[in-house]
């Protein structure tokens, strides 16, 4: 039996009943919404009538956070106490500093718990790409590999995870600094759509620029031609900010181009949200390179 267990953050965007089939615990990011400070789970949150979307497409002030350190140690203490080793695969550092505040809360329970081993791994990835680079881990550490060689994979595959999106709403990307107000002004006019992508660093690139929506979902199904590397696991992931519509658009254009038969679908969660806006839709694959 394994002796480790394999721990992320709610950045993942993984559904909460496949984390759970799966064994793995998320430490909750923060969001505040208003005056109010909320963990984010995997689960949704519960906002009354109102969704998160409804929410931001109201206009209502909403920020992000990281874990804290006291987050970070309750949950790595919970599985260290239980006599198992921590390998925590977390969100990009490209984008958060959650990763940082991992590194020092390992560093602690390591004088407490000198017998055990706690390894951070920064993934380089986010929303469902984090998600999938823990499900090839996953592959790994089932198939008997130890702590050290699912580290090593998850080093040595993280770069080929491949992130591409689309927002809907510009004014989103502008408010985080990712394009000018200038740009998402003439975006917005021209009904622009750009399609970006997670670069080898992490960071987010601009790779097209779209004239609408529909264009937008063509192109993310296109550049697959380019990328994608079948591994034989066949699977391809997607998320996106309460567009379901569109989400299934894409996967059905995804097994109909590329006869991939496994497509797994799941909702942005508050913590990437808040920064992307609704409407956007996102695609994750393994390729031969970012």
């Amino acid at each position: 039996m394994s002796t480790f267990s394999i721990v992320t953050d709610t950045s993942c965007d993984m559904p909460a009943a496949v984390a759970e089939k799966m064994g793995i615990t998320a430490v909750p990011l923060k969001v505040t919404i208003a005056d109010q400070t909320f963990d984010c789970s995997l689960s949704k949150l519960d906002l009354g009538s109102s969704s998160f979307y409804d929410v931001l497409r109201s206009g209502v002030n909403v920020k992000t956070a990281s874990p804290s350190i006291d987050d970070y140690e309750r949950y790595f203490r919970q599985q260290l106490e239980r006599g198992r080793d921590v390998l925590y695969i977390g969100f990009s550092t490209a984008l958060s500093g959650s990763y940082n505040v991992s590194l020092i809360a390992a560093e602690e329970l390591r004088e407490e718990f000198p017998e055990r081993k706690i390894i951070c791994v920064d993934s380089l990835c986010g929303s469902m790409g984090l998600s999938m680079l823990i499900y090839h881990c996953l592959e790994k550490q089932r198939s008997g590999a130890s702590i050290e060689e699912v580290r090593d994979y998850a080093e040595s595959t993280k770069g080929k995870i491949c992130h591409w999106f689309t927002p809907n709403d510009l004014f989103f990307l502008k408010r985080g600094g990712r394009i000018s107000a200038a740009a998402a002004a003439v975006g917005s006019v021209m009904n622009i759509k750009p399609v970006l992508k997670s670069d080898e660093t992490g960071k987010l690139k601009v790779v097209y620029k779209a004239r609408g929506r529909k264009l937008a979902i063509a192109k993310l199904v296109e550049q697959m031609n380019e990328h994608y590397y079948p591994d034989g696991s066949d699977t391809v992931f997607i998320t996106h900010a309460d567009c379901a519509e569109d989400a299934e658009l894409l996967a059905r254009s995804i097994t109909k181009n590329y006869g991939i038969s496994n497509v797994m679908i799941s909702e942005i969660g508050p913590a990437l949200g808040a920064h992307c806006g609704p409407g956007t839709l996102a695609l994750f694959y393994l390729g031969d390179g970012r």
